[in-house]
């Protein structure tokens, strides 16, 4: 027997079960890989920038700050790519159609309770911060996937042959090799952030490099903000962080953020900022941001963090009864 035979009689020709002709199966495996490709690049996009994603997942209020959001993030992640890479070879077709919709809803379920609270979240898409959405727009993104993923998975259904929910693959793609491609798509969504430094948590000042400020933030007793000047609940915390200037008996306080200079001058001129607003590194923003929220309000005595507040910045007896602790 030649290799063409032993093909032949492994992989059956395709029927469809019930009588149902088999185009509904490619369609519907046509729709899952289109699915695929938009699950693949949306978790790839967001591994590569994880720090990003991070601070996305915690800008939904819905987990707890610091390793559970974390984790949930970098689950999302590895599901993403797993689910998409699935999809486009149509592994275990059914199931990860049904894993799809599942995770479509929980997306959807999660924009409606920040749509409803009234939440503030600017970067609702797929892909992460590279395109905005609304959490309104992101909801009816996720409604056409859904919807795309209930007509495949219903052309898929009706093939209900067990030879006809698996599309008819080439000899190099049988199951073997695509679980192994799978698990390849899984791993990336798991390795990548890893590789570059997925935010868990950052409060070593001592190499951080300030510019655009007559402070010197290391030595003495310094309250520093880091703030986004695109972020909208920095914008309204303006008030907050101008009451901590010329305060007596207060720390120094000043801002920093990664943003470009004509940036910080517009926010400056914006919001009327009475603060100084200085400049670090992207780099450095992010391990010190870690998977905290902005504005994140540190205490540092001589260059080392003795407290530290997310999202909110706090009051000044706050600020004094942490001084006092330490």
């Amino acid at each position: 027997m030649n290799h063409e035979e032993a093909l032949a009689v492994s992989s059956p020709p395709l029927t469809a079960g019930d009588g149902a002709p088999p185009w509904r199966l490619y369609v519907g495996w046509a729709l899952a890989a289109l699915l695929g490709v938009v699950w693949l690049a949306a978790g790839a996009i967001k591994a590569l920038e994880p720090f990003d994603f991070a601070r996305q997942v915690a800008s939904f209020q819905m987990v707890p700050g610091g390793a559970p959001q974390t984790a949930v993030a970098w689950g999302l992640l590895v599901a993403e790519c797993a689910l998409g890479g699935a999809l486009i070879i149509g592994y275990r077709l059914r199931w990860a159609l049904m894993g799809a919709g599942l995770l479509t809803l929980l997306f959807m379920a999660a924009l409606g309770w920040v749509v409803a609270a009234g939440i503030p979240v600017e970067d609702c898409g797929c892909f992460g911060s590279r395109f905005k959405r609304s959490p309104k727009e992101a909801l009816l993104e996720d409604a056409l996937m859904l919807t795309v993923t209930l007509i495949a998975g219903w052309l898929v259904w009706k093939s209900s042959a067990p030879q006809a929910t698996q599309p008819r693959q080439a000899g190099w793609l049988t199951t073997p090799w695509r679980a192994g491609a799978v698990a390849l798509c899984a791993a990336f969504g798991l390795l990548t952030p890893l590789a570059l430094g997925f935010p868990a948590g950052g409060s070593d000042w001592s190499k951080v490099k300030v510019s655009g400020i007559t402070v010197n933030v290391m030595t003495g007793e310094r309250l520093v903000a880091l703030i986004d000047t695109e972020c909208s609940h920095c914008q309204e915390s303006v008030p907050k962080l101008n009451a901590y200037v010329g305060m007596k008996d207060f720390p120094i306080f000043v801002a920093l953020c990664s943003n470009e200079a004509w940036r910080r001058k517009f926010f400056v001129q914006r919001f009327g900022a009475k603060f100084e607003l200085g400049e670090i590194s992207k780099d450095d923003f992010k391990r010190l941001l870690a998977d905290g929220d902005t504005p994140r309000t540190v205490l540092l005595r001589n260059g080392k963090a003795i407290a530290v507040w997310n999202a909110n910045p706090p009051t000044p007896d706050e600020v004094r009864r942490a001084r006092a602790k330490k």
